[in-house]
């Protein structure tokens, strides 16, 4: 194993960033710290008529800063820094086939069954339509 991607959004337990520090330690790997910034949907009212705009707009200083954070938790583990931006769940995966990463750890955030069915969850997506093994933090 010898490549871990960590997505982070700066709200992950500790027992994520743990486990993906005692494996990179045991295995030699390479951690990828990703941060994605999902775009944010400026709705407009017009006359009775909606209007959604979709920014096309790089990665912001608040996903470098979490970035660094994490980081830092890793000091003398290898590790990379990334910051992208769209659809968290497919940026994930997307990156994770870009790098050909061995493991892909991500934390549960203790969604309730029902909103987890209505909205679904990023770490749901990934489990489900990553071709890279998952582990799931609770």
């Amino acid at each position: 194993m010898k490549k871990i991607l960590l997505p982070v959004d700066g709200s992950e337990s500790d027992k994520a960033y743990e486990m993906a520090k005692s494996l990179a330690k045991v295995y030699g790997s390479t951690v990828y710290i990703l941060h994605v910034d999902e775009p944010i949907t400026p709705i407009y009212w017009a006359n009775e008529t909606l209007t959604i705009e979709t920014p096309s707009m790089p990665h912001t200083e608040n996903g470098e800063a979490i970035v660094n954070d994490v980081a830092m938790q890793f000091e003398g583990i290898s590790h990379e820094k990334l910051c992208r931006f769209g659809d968290a769940s497919s940026v994930i995966i997307e990156v994770s086939e870009e790098e050909d990463v061995d493991l892909i750890i991500m934390c549960t955030h203790g969604m309730s069954a029902i909103k987890r069915f209505l909205l679904g969850s990023v770490t749901n997506k990934v489990v489900h339509h990553a071709t890279k093994p998952v582990l799931v933090i609770r």
